[in-house]
C-alpha cells in the first residue's frame, strides 16, 4: 500500500515587536529605563509575546547590545533595522521581509515596544482571529482601535516595502479587518514622554 503523503504543517501565527525607535521625546532609552513587573519594559513587552506566540521577534536599531541580549536571553529572534533613522515604516519594513522570509508563517501580531500594557489575553484573540481570517485584526476597546495590529501573510510584501511614519495606513485596508472587542485598555496607552509615567496598573 503506498504511503500518504504527510499533511502539510498549519501556517504559524507569528509576534513581532517593533523596538527600533529613537525614543527622543522620551530624553533617554525608554525600553530600558521604564520598569514595568519589575523587568525594563521591553522585556516586558517581549515576555508576554512570548507567552502567546511560537515564534518572536524584535527589530532592533544597529548596535543594540541590550536588545541583542535580551533576545539571547528570551531565545527569540533579532531583525536589525539599519534604516531606524528613516522612520518607523522601516522597521515595519524590516519585520515584513524577516517575515516572508519563515515560510512557516502565515500571519503576524505587529506590537509596539513602548505599549507594555497590552494584556497576553489580547494578543490570544488577535492570534485566534488571524487564525480563522485572511483579513488584517486589530483590536478595539471603548469603540476605538488600538494596537497590536495582525497582519496576513498577503499583506507582508506591501508592507516590506514601507516608508514613513504611517505605512501600516498607507498599504493596508484597514475598512475590510477583522475587528476583535477587546477589554483592555492598554491597547490604546503607550509611554512617549517622562509625563506618561508612573506606570501604574489599569
Amino acid at each position: 500500500m503506498p504511503l500518504l503523503p504527510a499533511p502539510s504543517p498549519q501556517p504559524c501565527v507569528a509576534g513581532i515587536v517593533l523596538a527600533a525607535g529613537a525614543a527622543t521625546r522620551f530624553g533617554s532609552d525608554k525600553r530600558q529605563a521604564v520598569a514595568v513587573d519589575g523587568e525594563p519594559m521591553l522585556a516586558t513587552v517581549a515576555q508576554r509575546f512570548g507567552q502567546v506566540f511560537g515564534r518572536v521577534a524584535l527589530v532592533l536599531p544597529p548596535d543594540d547590545a541590550f536588545g541583542q541580549a535580551l533576545c539571547a536571553r528570551l531565545g527569540i529572534a533579532a531583525v536589525v533595522n539599519a534604516r531606524c533613522h528613516e522612520g518607523q515604516g522601516t522597521s515595519l519594513a524590516a519585520a515584513m521581509q524577516w517575515a516572508l522570509a519563515q515560510q512557516d508563517i502565515g500571519a503576524v501580531v505587529v506590537g509596539l515596544a513602548d505599549m507594555p500594557w497590552v494584556r497576553t489575553d489580547t494578543l490570544l484573540a488577535l492570534r485566534t482571529a488571524l487564525a480563522h481570517s485572511a483579513e488584517p485584526a486589530l483590536p478595539v476597546f471603548g469603540g476605538r482601535a488600538g494596537n497590536p495590529r495582525g497582519l496576513p501573510r498577503h499583506c507582508f510584501a506591501a508592507l516590506a516595502q514601507a516608508t514613513g511614519a504611517h505605512a501600516a495606513a498607507q498599504r493596508v485596508d484597514w475598512s475590510r479587518a477583522r475587528t476583535v472587542a477587546v477589554d483592555d485598555p492598554g491597547v490604546l496607552r503607550d509611554v512617549d514622554t517622562p509625563a506618561d509615567l508612573p506606570i501604574a496598573p489599569l
